[in-house]
């Protein structure tokens, strides 16, 4: 069930941020494969873990991915998720013209790292250059089976109490398309920092609330 965390405008404001984000994360990806690769976000809502892993595990039941802790301006964990065997169709289609499909699954698991490192940075990194602040991730981290067991296992010092930031991605080369997931779990502190954010934001553009 999604949870009313910020307003109307803010919300707006969150989703242009993170599809700028997803923009660049296509461009970069576009430039080592050298075919077109669209990123978008349809859809940003805000849920406990509890809720995302519902909802994810409704639709799929294991999941690939990968996992990155940050900190800075907001610190939590950050998550892109496909479906399992979706993830790997994904890193031979990109991967295709560049390794040879008898090492392909060799990197794999390398390739969906890196694949994930991109996304996932670029979407923090607009968060950072929005807002006017900084954010470090530290390295990825691959991750694989039940939606719930990667959401309960991979979280440190996140408590379970904690907002999840639920983004539904679309990840579409020029003859396929996958729909993934993006989860950045925050504690309550880094939402109310991320809110304080992008009233500031919203100041010096002169839009009020």
């Amino acid at each position: 069930m999604a949870m009313e965390v910020l307003n109307d405008l803010q919300h707006d404001t969150l989703t242009e941020t993170f599809n700028l984000g997803m923009g660049a994360a296509a461009s970069a990806l576009s430039k080592i494969v050298d075919e077109d690769v669209t990123l978008s976000v349809p859809q940003l809502v805000f849920m406990t873990r509890a809720d995302v892993v519902k909802e994810i595990s409704n639709e799929i039941k294991s999941v690939t991915g990968v996992i990155q802790q940050f900190n800075g301006m907001i610190g939590g964990q950050a998550m892109l998720l496909f479906p399992g065997s979706k993830s790997m169709e994904l890193v031979r289609l990109l991967l295709k013209d560049i390794v040879p499909m008898s090492e392909l699954t060799e990197f794999e698991e390398e390739a969906l790292s890196e694949i994930g490192n991109i996304i996932i940075n670029n979407t923090l990194a607009s968060l950072a250059d929005m807002f006017h602040g900084e954010i470090t991730t530290e390295l990825p981290a691959f991750a694989q089976g039940p939606c719930s067991s990667i959401l309960s296992t991979n979280t440190n010092s996140i408590g379970v109490t904690d907002i999840v930031i639920f983004l539904r991605i679309d990840f579409a080369l020029e003859k396929y398309a996958v729909n993934g997931f993006i989860t950045i779990i925050l504690d309550i502190e880094s939402i109310q920092d991320l809110a304080h954010s992008i009233d500031r934001h919203l100041k010096r553009s002169g839009l009020t609330l």
